[in-house]
């Protein structure tokens, strides 16, 4: 699941611009929580390690600029996206290695154009590509396609963004393969990509339509796992 940002201290601004990326995310399927801030100051105090942030410019109590320049220095990986009316004022993003910037209003056009780009960055970050040997052939898959992987009979399926795609094998070999950071063994049976986690309670995850149980066994680590995925650190 994606953490998103917005900081700006313009409720109408921040109310427009949360709806059109909420679009963005429905329609492509992505689970995302986003979180909307009225200032810097409320930002940098906040705990949470998000993915995307859309960051104002021009705010009265901590600047977007000064603001970004404290995120950096505990998360440097995030894609940073500049909200402004003043273009002139974007240029210096780069000095926070901000990803882009678009200019209010925002139109749909613009936030698809950034999104897309802030996706495939983030895809780029922590993607892995490795072949699985199908009944029909050599198949190469993306991780960051991978949505849960689960043992049937003795086999493993693969369900991805792309299809499913049955090999032999065991799931402890899916674990050493796969980033442990964002996949995890919620019972003996699945091993999930927390980033399409959309809803987890103590006794089962979901992950688009299907829920998934987790074991007794596994709940506690699983639920530190996804925590920390989310980045509020418990």
């Amino acid at each position: 699941m994606l953490l998103v940002a917005i900081v700006d201290d313009d409720p109408k601004d921040s109310g427009l611009l949360r709806s059109q990326v909420e679009a963005y995310f429905k329609k492509n399927n992505i689970p995302a929580v986003i979180h909307v801030f009225r200032d810097g100051l409320d930002f940098i105090r906040g705990t949470d390690h998000h993915d995307i942030v859309f960051m104002d410019i021009r705010m009265e109590k901590l600047d977007g600029l000064e603001a970004a320049r404290l995120m950096r220095k505990i998360n440097k990986d995030a894609c940073l996206i500049f909200v402004t009316n003043m273009a002139q004022f974007a240029i210096k993003g780069y000095m926070v290695d901000a990803l882009d910037f678009i200019v209010k209003p925002a139109s749909m056009t613009s936030i698809t154009y950034v999104l897309d780009k802030a996706m495939k960055r983030l895809g780029d970050s922590n993607n892995a590509a490795f072949s699985l040997k199908t009944s029909e052939g050599t198949v190469t898959i993306n991780s960051n396609d991978i949505q849960y992987v689960e043992v049937f009979d003795h086999y493993l399926i693969y369900h991805t963004t792309k299809g499913e795609y049955n090999v032999r094998g065991k799931i402890s070999n899916v674990i050493e393969k796969l980033d442990q950071q964002r996949f995890v063994l919620c019972n003996r049976s699945f091993v999930v990509n927390l980033r399409y986690v959309s809803n987890i309670t103590v006794d089962t995850l979901t992950i688009g339509d299907t829920q998934i149980s987790i074991s007794k066994s596994r709940r506690r680590e699983l639920m530190q796992r996804f925590s920390s995925f989310l980045g509020d650190g418990l």
